[in-house]
C-alpha cells in the first residue's frame, strides 16, 4: 500500500480563530488580582503551541470495484503523521465505483463473445475464406448446389459413353451341366477331371459355383450328346441359358455397327456349337462337306470384319468381354478347320469348350437369363 506524506495547513478563518483564543487568554489573565509581586505569571506548559500539523494520505480498499481498472476499489484516509490508522479522528474519502466502466466491461465481453461465436459458425457453415497464395477460394453457390472446390493439377474427368439399344436374335442354349460347387476349389478340380476325359470344361461367368461339359442350341442335340457320356461314365444334365432379345449398351459408335457384330456372333456361335454338338453325338464322326467349310469361313471373316469395327468403342468393362469372345471364337473356327483337316474328335471337344466360352462371355456382355 503506497503512502505518501501531505502537509496542510489552515486557512485564514483557521488562523482567526487562532488568534481569537490567544486575546481570550490575556484577558483571563489581566482579570487574575496581584499575588504580591510585579512579574506576569508564566505561561502554563501544556499551552498548545502554534505548530503546522503534518498529514499522509494512507490507500484502503475495504470494498469491491471496477475488476478492470488499475485503481480498483481503492479509498484515500488522511491521518496525522504520528497517529496510527484507528487511533484518532482522521479524514477518510472514498473513491466511487464508476459504473460506466461496469456497464462498458459487460458490453464489451458479451458483443467479444458474440464475434467468437458468429466465426466458429461461418466455418462449420463454410462460408468463412481463408485466404491461401496459389489457391483460389471455392465460392458458395445457392442452397443445394456444390461449391466449386480448387484443385492442385490437371483433372481427369471420364467421357460420358452414350447409351444404345440393339435388338438381337432369340438365342438359347442347353448346356450339358457337370455340377454345382460351393468352392472354387470343387470347381477347379471338376473341370480338371472332365478335361482328363478328353472332355470340354467351362465354368459359368454368371453362376461360377456350376461347371458345363457341352452345349447345343437343339435340346434333342443337347439329350443325345449327353446320353453318349453317360456311357461313359459322365452324369449330366441340362441347363438352359436365353440371351435376351433386346439390350441397352454404351457404344461410342453407330448403333446399326453394334447390332450387326451381336447378330454375326449369334449366327456363328449357333453354326459351330450345332455342328460339334451332332458330330460328337455320332459313333465315328466324319469331316463336314466343303459347302458346310465354306459357309463357316465366310461367316467367319464377315464377323471378324465386325468385331474390328466395335474394337475400342466399348467400356472398358465391355471390352474386356469382347476380347475374350474374339479370342474364343477364333480358337473354335480354327478347332474345326483342323478337325476338317485330321478328323480328331478331340478336336471337336475343343470346340464344343471354345464356343461355351464365348457364349458365357456374351452373356455377360448383353446380359442374360439361366433357366433350370
Amino acid at each position: 500500500m503506497n503512502k505518501a506524506k501531505m502537509t496542510f495547513r489552515f486557512d485564514e478563518h483557521g488562523q482567526q480563530a487562532h488568534s481569537a483564543q490567544k486575546a481570550g487568554d490575556r484577558q483571563r489573565l489581566e482579570a487574575t488580582p496581584a499575588s504580591g509581586h510585579d512579574k506576569p505569571p508564566e505561561r502554563s506548559e501544556q499551552e498548545p503551541k502554534d505548530t503546522p500539523i503534518t498529514y499522509r494520505a494512507v490507500e484502503t480498499i475495504d470494498y469491491w470495484g471496477d475488476p478492470f481498472t488499475d485503481h480498483t476499489g481503492t479509498g484515500i484516509a488522511l491521518l496525522p503523521e504520528h497517529a496510527e490508522p484507528g487511533g484518532g479522528d482522521y479524514y477518510f474519502r472514498k473513491t466511487r465505483t464508476s459504473w460506466w466502466k461496469v456497464a462498458g466491461s459487460l458490453t464489451g465481453a458479451i458483443v467479444t463473445g458474440a464475434l467468437f461465436g458468429f466465426v466458429v459458425l461461418s466455418m462449420f457453415d463454410q462460408e468463412m475464406t481463408v485466404p491461401i497464395p496459389g489457391i483460389s477460394v471455392p465460392k458458395q453457390g445457392a442452397a443445394g448446389e456444390a461449391a466449386d472446390i480448387p484443385v492442385l493439377g490437371s483433372v481427369i474427368t471420364e467421357e460420358q459413353v452414350p447409351l444404345v439399344q440393339v435388338v438381337l436374335p432369340s438365342q438359347s442354349y442347353h448346356f450339358l451341366q457337370y455340377g454345382v460347387f460351393s468352392t472354387a476349389e470343387g470347381v477347379a478340380l471338376a473341370q480338371e477331371q472332365l478335361r482328363s476325359a478328353g472332355i470340354a470344361a467351362a465354368r459359368d461367368t454368371l453362376d461360377e459355383k456350376r461347371v458345363y461339359a457341352g452345349v447345343s442350341p437343339d435340346r434333342e442335340e443337347a439329350k443325345l450328346l449327353s446320353g453318349r457320356l453317360k456311357t461313359g461314365g459322365v452324369h449330366l444334365i441340362l441347363h438352359e441359358i436365353a440371351l435376351p432379345e433386346s439390350a441397352t449398351m454404351e457404344y461410342k459408335g453407330d448403333a446399326a455397327s453394334l447390332q450387326q457384330y451381336l447378330a454375326q456372333s449369334a449366327d456363328l456361335a449357333y453354326m459351330l456349337s450345332s455342328s460339334s454338338a451332332a458330330l460328337l453325338g455320332e459313333a465315328s464322326p466324319g469331316r463336314q462337306s466343303q459347302e458346310e467349310i465354306g459357309r463357316l469361313r465366310e461367316s467367319h471373316q464377315l464377323w471378324t470384319k465386325s468385331a474390328a469395327d466395335v474394337r475400342g468403342k466399348l467400356t472398358a468393362a465391355a471390352e474386356a468381354e469382347a476380347k475374350e469372345m474374339e479370342k474364343a471364337m477364333n480358337s473354335a473356327v480354327e478347332a474345326m478347320e483342323e478337325f476338317n483337316e485330321k478328323g480328331e474328335q478331340t478336336m471337336l471337344w475343343e470346340v464344343q469348350n471354345e464356343v461355351m466360352r464365348f457364349i458365357l462371355a456374351e452373356q455377360k456382355l448383353v446380359g442374360g437369363q439361366e433357366g433350370l
